[in-house]
Protein backbone atom coordinates (compact mmCIF):
# COMPACT_ATOMS: atom_id res chain seq x y z
CA UNK A 1 0.00 0.00 0.00
CA UNK A 2 2.55 2.24 0.97
CA UNK A 3 4.61 1.53 -2.73
CA UNK A 4 1.30 2.42 -4.71
CA UNK A 5 0.89 5.42 -2.42
CA UNK A 6 4.27 6.34 -3.40
CA UNK A 7 4.15 5.59 -6.84
CA UNK A 8 1.31 7.90 -7.13
CA UNK A 9 2.87 10.90 -5.75
CA UNK A 10 5.81 10.32 -8.20
CA UNK A 11 3.49 10.32 -10.72
CA UNK A 12 1.50 13.24 -9.53
CA UNK A 13 4.86 15.22 -8.92
CA UNK A 14 5.68 14.04 -12.95
CA UNK A 15 2.51 15.15 -14.24
CA UNK A 16 3.22 18.63 -12.23
CA UNK A 17 6.15 18.99 -13.93
CA UNK A 18 5.45 17.91 -17.40
CA UNK A 19 2.41 20.61 -16.90
CA UNK A 20 4.59 23.39 -15.65
CA UNK A 21 6.95 22.32 -18.21
CA UNK A 22 4.10 22.69 -20.97
CA UNK A 23 2.72 25.97 -19.55
CA UNK A 24 6.23 27.16 -19.45
CA UNK A 25 7.32 26.89 -22.39
CA UNK A 26 4.06 27.63 -24.20
CA UNK A 27 4.01 30.72 -22.67
CA UNK A 28 7.64 31.55 -23.93
CA UNK A 29 6.55 30.13 -27.53
CA UNK A 30 3.84 32.82 -27.52
CA UNK A 31 5.97 35.52 -26.52
CA UNK A 32 8.73 34.73 -29.13
CA UNK A 33 5.57 34.27 -31.87
CA UNK A 34 4.27 37.70 -31.35
CA UNK A 35 7.92 39.54 -31.20
CA UNK A 36 7.25 40.43 -34.94
CA UNK A 37 3.46 41.16 -34.74
CA UNK A 38 3.73 44.30 -32.74
CA UNK A 39 1.10 46.92 -33.24
CA UNK A 40 2.21 49.49 -35.87
CA UNK A 41 2.22 53.21 -34.96
CA UNK A 42 0.55 55.58 -37.97
CA UNK A 43 3.61 57.33 -40.39
CA UNK A 44 5.06 60.54 -39.07
CA UNK A 45 8.28 62.33 -39.34
CA UNK A 46 10.38 59.75 -37.95
CA UNK A 47 9.94 57.75 -41.16
CA UNK A 48 12.17 59.70 -42.61
CA UNK A 49 12.08 59.37 -46.43
CA UNK A 50 8.63 58.19 -46.76
CA UNK A 51 6.81 60.45 -48.45
CA UNK A 52 3.64 61.49 -46.70
CA UNK A 53 0.59 62.69 -47.26
CA UNK A 54 0.55 66.27 -46.23
CA UNK A 55 3.84 66.80 -48.31
CA UNK A 56 2.14 65.93 -51.69
CA UNK A 57 -0.82 67.81 -53.73
CA UNK A 58 -3.36 67.09 -51.80
CA UNK A 59 -5.65 69.27 -54.11
CA UNK A 60 -4.75 66.79 -56.89
CA UNK A 61 -4.88 63.96 -54.76
CA UNK A 62 -7.80 64.42 -52.36
CA UNK A 63 -9.13 61.26 -50.08
CA UNK A 64 -11.88 59.83 -48.62
CA UNK A 65 -11.40 58.26 -45.12
CA UNK A 66 -13.71 55.25 -45.07
CA UNK A 67 -13.93 52.17 -42.13
CA UNK A 68 -15.25 48.58 -42.32
CA UNK A 69 -14.73 45.48 -39.99
CA UNK A 70 -12.12 42.79 -40.22
CA UNK A 71 -13.59 40.66 -37.26
CA UNK A 72 -14.22 42.49 -34.03
CA UNK A 73 -11.66 45.51 -34.92
CA UNK A 74 -12.69 48.43 -37.17
CA UNK A 75 -10.18 49.08 -39.68
CA UNK A 76 -9.28 52.23 -41.51
CA UNK A 77 -9.08 53.01 -45.15
CA UNK A 78 -8.41 55.49 -47.85
CA UNK A 79 -10.32 55.69 -51.32
CA UNK A 80 -8.00 58.21 -53.92
CA UNK A 81 -9.37 59.25 -57.09
CA UNK A 82 -12.76 59.18 -56.60
CA UNK A 83 -13.90 60.91 -59.79
CA UNK A 84 -12.11 57.74 -62.00
CA UNK A 85 -14.00 54.88 -63.07
CA UNK A 86 -11.31 53.31 -65.07
CA UNK A 87 -11.54 50.40 -62.47
CA UNK A 88 -10.24 49.57 -58.39
CA UNK A 89 -6.83 49.07 -57.41
CA UNK A 90 -6.75 47.88 -54.11
CA UNK A 91 -2.92 48.23 -51.97
CA UNK A 92 -2.30 45.79 -49.37
CA UNK A 93 0.65 46.92 -47.35
CA UNK A 94 3.54 45.38 -46.11
CA UNK A 95 4.41 44.37 -42.43
CA UNK A 96 5.34 46.96 -40.49
CA UNK A 97 4.34 49.39 -42.74
CA UNK A 98 1.02 51.26 -43.29
CA UNK A 99 -1.02 52.40 -46.39
CA UNK A 100 0.55 55.94 -46.17
CA UNK A 101 3.99 54.14 -47.49
CA UNK A 102 2.58 53.81 -50.83
CA UNK A 103 2.19 57.52 -52.28
CA UNK A 104 4.26 57.14 -55.18
CA UNK A 105 2.03 54.20 -56.38
CA UNK A 106 -1.07 55.51 -55.12
CA UNK A 107 -0.17 59.15 -57.34
CA UNK A 108 0.86 56.76 -60.16
CA UNK A 109 -2.59 54.95 -60.42
CA UNK A 110 -4.84 58.22 -60.31
CA UNK A 111 -2.72 59.61 -62.65
CA UNK A 112 -3.68 56.87 -64.69
CA UNK A 113 -7.38 57.10 -64.06
CA UNK A 114 -7.62 54.30 -61.79
CA UNK A 115 -9.28 54.82 -58.34
CA UNK A 116 -7.12 53.66 -55.39
CA UNK A 117 -7.94 51.92 -52.14
CA UNK A 118 -5.46 51.42 -49.62
CA UNK A 119 -6.44 50.29 -46.11
CA UNK A 120 -4.55 49.65 -43.02
CA UNK A 121 -4.25 46.06 -41.48
CA UNK A 122 -5.39 45.33 -38.11
CA UNK A 123 -3.12 47.03 -35.58
CA UNK A 124 -2.07 48.75 -38.05
CA UNK A 125 -2.25 53.24 -37.87
CA UNK A 126 -5.89 53.89 -37.48
CA UNK A 127 -7.14 50.89 -37.84
CA UNK A 128 -8.42 48.98 -34.47
CA UNK A 129 -6.36 45.99 -32.83
CA UNK A 130 -3.41 45.49 -30.35
CA UNK A 131 -1.41 44.00 -33.03
CA UNK A 132 -0.67 42.66 -36.35
CA UNK A 133 -1.62 39.01 -34.86
CA UNK A 134 0.17 37.09 -37.33
CA UNK A 135 0.76 36.26 -40.71
CA UNK A 136 -2.41 34.75 -42.02
CA UNK A 137 -4.14 38.64 -41.30
CA UNK A 138 -2.81 40.05 -43.97
CA UNK A 139 -5.46 37.53 -45.92
CA UNK A 140 -7.91 37.84 -43.49
CA UNK A 141 -8.25 41.97 -43.49
CA UNK A 142 -7.88 41.90 -47.31
CA UNK A 143 -10.60 39.48 -47.41
CA UNK A 144 -13.02 42.02 -45.48
CA UNK A 145 -11.89 44.90 -47.77
CA UNK A 146 -13.40 42.82 -50.64
CA UNK A 147 -16.32 42.73 -48.91
CA UNK A 148 -16.77 46.02 -48.47
CA UNK A 149 -16.01 47.22 -52.05
CA UNK A 150 -18.45 44.62 -53.44
CA UNK A 151 -20.94 46.27 -50.62
CA UNK A 152 -20.26 49.81 -51.53
CA UNK A 153 -22.76 51.85 -54.21
CA UNK A 154 -20.07 53.68 -55.47
CA UNK A 155 -17.40 50.59 -56.11
CA UNK A 156 -18.64 47.87 -56.61
CA UNK A 157 -19.19 47.99 -59.99
CA UNK A 158 -15.87 48.53 -60.67
CA UNK A 159 -13.43 46.01 -61.69
CA UNK A 160 -11.02 44.96 -58.98
CA UNK A 161 -7.05 44.80 -59.69
CA UNK A 162 -4.96 44.02 -56.42
CA UNK A 163 -1.54 45.44 -55.62
CA UNK A 164 0.21 43.75 -52.33
CA UNK A 165 3.58 43.77 -51.11
CA UNK A 166 5.34 41.91 -48.88
CA UNK A 167 2.74 40.77 -46.35
CA UNK A 168 0.48 42.07 -48.65
CA UNK A 169 1.93 40.45 -51.74
CA UNK A 170 1.75 36.96 -49.93
CA UNK A 171 -2.18 38.34 -49.11
CA UNK A 172 -3.19 39.80 -52.60
CA UNK A 173 -2.45 36.30 -53.92
CA UNK A 174 -3.81 33.74 -51.15
CA UNK A 175 -6.78 35.51 -51.50
CA UNK A 176 -7.35 34.32 -54.92
CA UNK A 177 -8.13 31.24 -52.79
CA UNK A 178 -11.76 32.51 -52.38
CA UNK A 179 -14.54 33.46 -54.39
CA UNK A 180 -13.82 37.48 -55.33
CA UNK A 181 -14.12 38.89 -58.39
CA UNK A 182 -10.63 40.50 -58.92
CA UNK A 183 -9.54 40.63 -62.37
CA UNK A 184 -5.36 40.93 -61.95
CA UNK A 185 -3.32 40.53 -59.61
CA UNK A 186 0.90 42.31 -58.97
CA UNK A 187 2.65 40.79 -55.52
CA UNK A 188 5.86 42.67 -54.71
CA UNK A 189 8.22 40.44 -53.09
CA UNK A 190 5.59 38.07 -51.93
CA UNK A 191 5.71 34.99 -50.08
CA UNK A 192 4.25 31.40 -50.67
CA UNK A 193 3.31 30.57 -47.21
CA UNK A 194 3.41 32.41 -43.63
CA UNK A 195 4.46 28.87 -41.98
CA UNK A 196 6.96 28.25 -44.32
CA UNK A 197 8.72 32.16 -43.43
CA UNK A 198 8.29 31.73 -40.41
CA UNK A 199 10.35 28.59 -40.59
CA UNK A 200 13.12 30.14 -42.38
CA UNK A 201 13.15 33.35 -40.40
CA UNK A 202 13.16 31.16 -37.07
CA UNK A 203 15.84 29.07 -37.70
CA UNK A 204 17.97 31.27 -38.96
CA UNK A 205 17.90 33.35 -36.01
CA UNK A 206 17.73 30.25 -33.57
CA UNK A 207 18.81 27.27 -35.49
CA UNK A 208 17.28 23.64 -34.24
CA UNK A 209 15.94 25.33 -30.89
CA UNK A 210 13.37 26.69 -33.17
CA UNK A 211 12.32 23.21 -33.80
CA UNK A 212 11.32 22.62 -29.76
CA UNK A 213 8.89 25.84 -30.35
CA UNK A 214 7.34 24.74 -33.68
CA UNK A 215 4.53 22.52 -32.08
CA UNK A 216 3.32 25.27 -30.39
CA UNK A 217 3.60 28.43 -33.05
CA UNK A 218 1.51 25.49 -34.98
CA UNK A 219 -1.63 25.68 -32.35
CA UNK A 220 -0.97 29.41 -31.87
CA UNK A 221 -1.81 30.02 -35.29
CA UNK A 222 -4.39 27.33 -35.89
CA UNK A 223 -6.53 28.56 -32.82
CA UNK A 224 -6.19 32.35 -34.05
CA UNK A 225 -6.77 31.57 -38.00
CA UNK A 226 -8.33 28.16 -38.38
CA UNK A 227 -7.34 26.83 -42.15
CA UNK A 228 -6.64 30.15 -43.23
CA UNK A 229 -3.13 29.45 -41.66
CA UNK A 230 -2.86 26.98 -44.51
CA UNK A 231 -3.22 29.00 -47.84
CA UNK A 232 -0.50 29.50 -49.98
CA UNK A 233 0.09 31.94 -52.74
CA UNK A 234 0.91 29.33 -55.23
CA UNK A 235 -2.69 27.45 -54.69
CA UNK A 236 -4.60 30.63 -54.84
CA UNK A 237 -2.83 31.89 -58.60
CA UNK A 238 -3.32 28.53 -59.85
CA UNK A 239 -6.99 28.35 -58.67
CA UNK A 240 -7.79 32.05 -59.83
CA UNK A 241 -6.53 31.29 -63.78
CA UNK A 242 -6.27 35.34 -64.11
CA UNK A 243 -3.32 37.31 -65.00
CA UNK A 244 -0.64 37.56 -62.39
CA UNK A 245 2.47 39.19 -62.12
CA UNK A 246 5.18 38.16 -59.65
CA UNK A 247 7.91 40.51 -58.42
CA UNK A 248 11.03 39.60 -56.72
CA UNK A 249 14.50 41.15 -56.33
CA UNK A 250 17.69 39.33 -56.44
CA UNK A 251 18.97 40.88 -53.17
CA UNK A 252 15.73 40.34 -50.96
CA UNK A 253 17.34 39.22 -47.46
CA UNK A 254 14.01 38.85 -45.89
CA UNK A 255 11.80 36.77 -48.35
CA UNK A 256 14.54 34.09 -50.29
CA UNK A 257 14.29 34.24 -53.84
CA UNK A 258 15.65 31.14 -53.68
CA UNK A 259 12.95 29.27 -50.48
CA UNK A 260 10.34 31.56 -49.57
CA UNK A 261 9.41 33.91 -52.45
CA UNK A 262 6.61 32.98 -54.99
CA UNK A 263 9.27 33.16 -57.22
CA UNK A 264 11.11 30.64 -55.76
CA UNK A 265 7.81 28.29 -56.50
CA UNK A 266 7.45 29.50 -59.95
CA UNK A 267 7.95 25.98 -60.90
CA UNK A 268 4.66 24.79 -59.02
CA UNK A 269 2.36 27.54 -60.97
CA UNK A 270 0.46 26.45 -63.71
CA UNK A 271 -1.74 29.15 -64.23
CA UNK A 272 -0.88 30.37 -67.92
CA UNK A 273 -1.27 33.94 -67.44
CA UNK A 274 0.95 34.31 -64.42
CA UNK A 275 4.83 36.25 -65.56
CA UNK A 276 7.81 36.76 -63.30
CA UNK A 277 9.54 39.58 -63.10
CA UNK A 278 13.33 39.24 -61.32
CA UNK A 279 15.00 42.83 -60.80
CA UNK A 280 18.75 42.66 -60.24
CA UNK A 281 18.81 44.90 -57.11
CA UNK A 282 22.19 44.55 -55.03
CA UNK A 283 22.15 46.87 -52.27
CA UNK A 284 20.25 45.53 -49.78
CA UNK A 285 16.64 47.57 -50.41
CA UNK A 286 15.50 45.13 -52.77
CA UNK A 287 12.68 44.14 -50.11
CA UNK A 288 11.56 47.05 -49.01
CA UNK A 289 11.88 49.10 -52.57
CA UNK A 290 11.48 46.89 -55.47
CA UNK A 291 9.26 49.61 -57.29
CA UNK A 292 11.55 52.56 -57.30
CA UNK A 293 13.77 53.04 -59.90
CA UNK A 294 17.40 52.97 -60.38
CA UNK A 295 17.91 56.74 -59.90
CA UNK A 296 15.70 56.60 -56.49
CA UNK A 297 18.38 53.44 -55.14
CA UNK A 298 21.63 55.73 -56.38
CA UNK A 299 20.12 59.11 -54.57
CA UNK A 300 19.18 57.01 -51.50
CA UNK A 301 22.63 55.83 -51.57
CA UNK A 302 24.35 59.25 -52.12
CA UNK A 303 21.84 60.49 -49.34
CA UNK A 304 22.89 58.01 -46.70
CA UNK A 305 26.47 58.96 -47.20
CA UNK A 306 25.86 61.89 -46.96
CA UNK A 307 23.81 61.64 -43.76
CA UNK A 308 26.65 59.40 -42.18
CA UNK A 309 29.29 62.01 -42.52
CA UNK A 310 27.01 64.33 -41.12
CA UNK A 311 25.93 62.49 -38.15
CA UNK A 312 29.80 61.47 -37.36
CA UNK A 313 30.82 64.82 -37.37
CA UNK A 314 28.01 66.99 -35.75
CA UNK A 315 27.90 66.97 -31.94
CA UNK A 316 23.82 67.10 -31.82
CA UNK A 317 22.67 65.97 -35.07
CA UNK A 318 19.58 66.58 -36.44
CA UNK A 319 17.87 64.85 -39.22
CA UNK A 320 15.78 67.37 -40.48
CA UNK A 321 18.76 70.20 -40.50
CA UNK A 322 20.63 67.96 -42.07
CA UNK A 323 17.72 67.56 -44.65
CA UNK A 324 17.86 71.07 -45.55
CA UNK A 325 21.46 71.89 -46.19
CA UNK A 326 21.22 68.19 -48.36
CA UNK A 327 18.39 69.83 -49.85
CA UNK A 328 16.58 66.32 -49.60
CA UNK A 329 14.05 65.31 -51.97
CA UNK A 330 11.93 63.03 -50.94
CA UNK A 331 10.51 62.72 -54.45
CA UNK A 332 13.41 61.57 -55.95
CA UNK A 333 13.96 59.61 -53.20
CA UNK A 334 10.78 57.62 -54.05
CA UNK A 335 10.76 57.91 -57.50
CA UNK A 336 8.95 54.39 -59.48
CA UNK A 337 10.65 52.59 -61.75
CA UNK A 338 8.17 53.93 -65.01
CA UNK A 339 8.98 51.01 -67.33
CA UNK A 340 7.70 48.78 -64.63
CA UNK A 341 4.98 50.78 -63.74
CA UNK A 342 3.75 51.16 -67.04
CA UNK A 343 3.79 47.33 -67.82
CA UNK A 344 1.60 47.19 -64.75
CA UNK A 345 -0.98 49.47 -65.73
CA UNK A 346 -0.94 48.04 -69.11
CA UNK A 347 -1.53 44.60 -67.54
CA UNK A 348 -4.71 45.91 -65.58
CA UNK A 349 -5.87 48.18 -68.90
CA UNK A 350 -6.03 44.79 -70.92
CA UNK A 351 -7.60 42.44 -67.49
CA UNK A 352 -10.83 44.58 -67.63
Amino acid sequence: MKKLRKKHIVLIIIGFLLASLLIGSSFVAYNIYMQPFGKVEEMSEKHFPYLLWHEIDQTRYPREEVHFYSGRNRLQGFIYGGANDKGLVVISHGMGGTADGYFPMIMFFVDQGWRVFAFNNTGTSGSEGRNLRGFPQSVIDLDAALHYVRKSNALKDLPVMLVGHSWGGYAVTAILNYDHDVSAVVSFSGFNNGRELFKDLGTSMVGRAFYFFNPHFWAIERLRFGRTMRLTAVDGINRAGIPVMIVHTSDDRLVSSKTTAIYAHQKRITNPYAEFIFLDIDDGSGHEFPFRSEASREYRRIANESLQKYWDKTENPSRAQWAKEFNFCKFKANELNSELMERINILFRNAK
